[in-house]
């Protein structure tokens, strides 16, 4: 058994459609895959409303009813980041022997994470890390729009500069030539304000990693959905309503999330795994 670096990643962001949870569950599935008996990953869901994160990726039963109790190392486990104390999970995942947590998180998530409790902030939940001997990672995503990528520059202001920010761009209906924005040179706008390109620099300063969110096709993510597939169980399924075309193409977007999470091995101190998809 290899003595990995453990780390914690911790999925925020504000505006919901970015496509956060859709990263997280592609990353903890090659995570999961990859660690296979060499470490454990442990896995929680912080929105107490949608449970995207669970609906996707929890335990369920011969009957396909989720598990109440779940087993995060296996499943996911639960946390509410608005709710009183709700963010308490995660502060008691960090100090477990997993070698990954990964937490998602819901919309409004990093303007929260700013007030986690009457007492600590995003701030505290990295020191916290840094004191359980676990690197701290936040994982931002983003599109194309303004808002969308002053999300990173927010996510470094709330979280520090003890924390590694991973900035997500999402490929999900749009490609390199929309991301006119993501630049460090200023934009003026019909005022004549100079906006934009802080996020970018300020991003670059502290030494931000850019990885790219591939595009699933959308007929087979919803038909795993629909069949309460997890995308690692997708990538090898056969059954009813299921095809070899839509096994392809969650297997690909699989391997794809694979040589994106190799550009930032260093930081995952994975460096000299077996990487596998599913």
């Amino acid at each position: 058994m290899k003595n990995y670096k453990r780390i914690a990643l911790n999925g925020t962001k504000n505006k919901g459609g970015a496509g956060l949870s859709t990263s997280v569950l592609a990353i903890t599935t090659v995570m999961r895959a990859t660690g296979g008996e060499e470490f454990d990953v442990l896995a929680i869901d912080a929105d107490g409303f949608n449970r995207t994160f669970t609906q996707r990726l929890g335990q369920r039963d011969a009957t396909g009813t989720l598990l109440l109790d779940q087993d995060p190392y296996n499943g996911v486990a639960p946390a509410d980041l608005f709710a009183r104390d709700g963010a308490a999970p995660i502060f008691e995942a960090i100090e477990t022997d997993a070698r990954v947590v990964v937490v998602d998180t819901p919309a409004g998530g990093l303007k929260q994470s700013k007030r986690l409790s009457e007492n600590l902030t995003a701030g505290h939940l990295v020191q916290h890390c840094l004191d359980n001997d676990r690197t701290p990672l936040v994982l931002v995503p983003f599109g194309p729009t303004m808002a969308s990528i002053r999300g990173i520059g927010e996510a470094i202001e709330t979280f520090g500069s003890d924390a590694h920010i991973v900035a997500i761009r999402s490929n999900v209906g749009v490609d390199e030539r929309d991301y006119r924005l993501w630049k460090t040179d200023p934009f003026i706008d019909r005022y004549g304000r100079e906006i934009g390109g802080r996020t970018r620099k300020l991003f670059e300063e502290v030494g931000g990693r850019l990885i790219e969110a591939p595009a699933l096709a959308a007929g087979p993510n919803a038909m795993a959905e629909a069949l309460c597939l997890t995308y690692g169980e997708a990538a090898t399924y056969k059954g009813p309503n299921w095809q070899t075309y839509d096994g392809l193409n969650v297997r690909n977007w699989l391997n794809s999330w694979v040589t994106q999470l190799q550009t930032i091995a260093d930081l995952l101190a994975m460096e000299d795994v077996n990487w596998k998809a599913f």
